[in-house]
């Protein structure tokens, strides 16, 4: 599966040195195809266009992704459908036909969010690298404040509601037309299905663009050897990972990372540590 770190080509020289080729982005395709383990079966999809600014001073820097919301009796899987599709190429796919078209093995965001799952918890899944991390959380409390606005949503007509949420502010539209109190992300506890949120700066934006009241595919969540953590801590190694990449594969997996062009000439500036231009969804995590 592809890790998150943004990757054109990934080369395994020996068991202490690899060597990247990197993009405009880079990313570590570990080409090994994932189980999953059903934990139960969708009966309605809900399709949205996810999308953050990777650069908060340059609104074209836009990232988008199509996202997917599953909902079952009880409980419900939000994650990215270009993952979930990757994940069932993988499948089907020898490592040779990966290792000539590896691009067609990367894209989607890495974290899936199932909620009610254990029971009056959130299970959070998410990839540093090659490493899968898993971590929960009590269901989150959002103090909602109505609001006079309203807005058409793909054909319905939604109200709105505004909360702050671990340092962002948001504003969600939501019907009560379909008999869904859930949302994207970790958005919930509305009178009604949540059709589109974003934080107030619109850093951070879910539109629903489509719905499936028919599902029947199953619910799962993959089966690897988890990291087990805190959502604090998840973000700590998710930063450490973020500014400096190839220190932090050196770090942990006990690997020289060389870095180079499509060509095969060094890059030396992505070795070393770097601001980032962006923050995350939820910047709470830094005051612990």
């Amino acid at each position: 599966m592809i890790a998150s770190l943004g990757i054109s080509e990934l080369s395994a020289q020996n068991q202490q040195s690899i060597t990247v080729r990197a993009g405009s982005q880079m990313e570590v395709n570990s080409a090994t195809p994932v189980s999953h383990k059903k934990i139960g079966d969708a009966v309605m999809e809900f399709m949205f266009d996810y999308s953050y600014l990777r650069d908060t001073t340059d609104v074209t820097s836009r990232v988008e992704d199509r996202m997917i919301l599953q909902v079952g009796y009880g409980l419900s899987k939000f994650t990215s459908y270009r993952g979930m599709q990757i994940d069932s190429l993988l499948q089907i796919s020898t490592t040779d036909q990966i290792k000539a078209n590896p691009n067609r093995y990367v894209g989607g965001e890495s974290f899936s969010i199932y909620k009610n799952y254990p029971a009056g918890k959130f299970t959070n899944t998410d990839r540093v690298a090659t490493d899968w991390f898993l971590f929960e959380e009590l269901i989150p409390s959002q103090e909602w404040t109505m609001t006079d606005e309203t807005k058409e949503v793909l054909g319905y007509e939604c109200n709105s509601a505004k909360c702050s949420f671990r340092g962002r502010d948001y504003i969600a539209y939501y019907t009560d037309k379909i008999p869904v109190a859930d949302g994207p992300w970790k958005f919930g506890g509305l009178p009604g299905f949540i059709m589109e949120v974003r934080d107030a700066s619109n850093q951070y934006s879910f539109i629903c663009v489509g719905i499936n009241s028919n599902a029947d595919r199953a619910i799962t969540i993959p089966e690897v050897d988890f990291i087990k953590t805190s959502r604090v801590d998840f973000y700590k190694t998710k930063n450490r990972f973020d500014i400096n990449p190839t220190g932090y594969m050196e770090a942990t997996n006990g690997v020289q990372v060389i870095v180079t062009t499509p060509d095969g000439k060094p890059r030396t500036d992505l070795t070393s540590p770097k601001s980032l231009t962006f923050d995350y969804i939820e910047t709470d995590w830094k005051k612990y």
